[in-house]
């Protein structure tokens, strides 16, 4: 019983990131009935949020999507472009790629200077590869007590940054170095999410000023981390953004008694209202409380392949045509 409930879980997961955290295209639609329950801790209410927030989050949503365009991480010195519309502020600001990087058993992204809002982004990719797909399967825990006393994190999530993590740090701390008056940022869609919140998370503690922002990203660990990202810069540790009843951000599953607390850190930014609608401030509820169930984690939803609430954040995270690593479709 314990073995089905988490394997449904991360094949949910998977098949979630699969179908927009890059374009890749399912040809096979499942449906499954999913009503995600996980604690509620002191909710508090929602209140729509500023103009100058949500133009951030459109700005970093269009960064998350670009790093599913081959062009911006094959090479380096280059302007971030996208091939369809959708990224149209950091297509026409001066941007420039300073590291890439992009293997067949790492994660994929890109460190970019934006010299018109003076940023440095590390952007994390979602799940285009095979192996992208097998690290979303690998939802057991481990331990990072090194971080935080009691802490587990998602072992293929914490895998992938510390497999990189040596050389992003590196080419960070000589970008800061030479832009010191760019503010840092982390941002990524899905399981690029995922990663940006535990390399945000690290890079704090060894001293980077920054801000994390993520877009339909699952889990990433226990209770204890949840609790550890939620208080390591108050009020706003992460700006989390989730979609309707997008079902990524509901895995892996919460079980609790069956010791899997996967758990979210607070504050969440929930996008109420379907896709392809222009998201207005009045639409995305702030909602503190880790485990809230006042935002996505309280829709009951029928899930659907492709989900179109996973690849719609303020606008569409498909930029680009597939990228060259993702499988090849299924025969239907």
């Amino acid at each position: 019983m314990f073995s089905s409930i988490m394997a449904l879980g991360a094949l949910l997961l998977t098949l979630s990131m699969t179908v927009v955290a890059s374009p890749v295209q399912l040809s096979r639609r499942v449906k499954f009935n999913l009503d995600s329950a996980p604690p509620n801790d002191k909710a508090k209410s929602r209140s729509e949020i500023s103009s100058e927030l949500l133009s951030n989050f459109t700005l970093f949503a269009q960064f998350a999507a670009l790093s599913a365009c081959d062009q911006n991480i094959n090479a380096t010195g280059n302007k971030l472009t996208c091939d369809y519309d959708g990224c149209g502020l950091v297509e026409d600001d001066d941007t420039e790629t300073i590291f890439t990087f992009h293997n067949a058993t790492g994660p994929t992204g890109y460190i970019a200077l934006n010299h018109t809002r003076k940023l440095t982004v590390l952007t994390f990719r979602g799940t285009v590869s095979k192996y992208d797909g097998e690290t979303d399967f690998k939802y057991q825990f481990t331990a990072i007590e090194d971080v935080c006393p009691g802490c587990n994190a998602h072992e293929g999530f914490w895998g992938y940054w510390s497999s990189a993590a040596d050389v992003i740090i590196s080419e960070l701390r000589s970008a800061t170095t030479s832009h010191p008056d760019y503010s840092l940022t982390v941002v990524g869609h899905s399981l690029g999410g995922a990663v940006a919140t535990l390399a945000g998370t690290i890079l704090r503690t060894k001293g980077f000023s920054l801000d994390i922002w993520t877009f339909g990203s699952p889990k990433v660990g226990n209770y204890k981390l949840a609790e550890f990202i939620t208080n390591q810069r108050a009020p706003v540790s992460v700006y989390r953004a989730t979609h309707y009843t997008d079902v990524v951000p509901k895995l892996p599953l919460t079980l609790t008694l069956l010791g899997f607390d996967y758990s979210h850190p607070s504050p969440e930014y929930w996008i109420d209202q379907p896709t392809g609608e222009k998201v207005t401030t009045d639409v995305v509820k702030f909602i503190e409380g880790i485990n809230s169930l006042a935002g996505n984690a309280g829709q009951h939803v029928w899930i659907q392949w492709p989900d179109p609430n996973h690849g719609w954040y303020f606008g569409n995270m498909s930029v680009c045509p597939t990228p060259a690593d993702s499988p090849p479709p299924e025969d239907s």
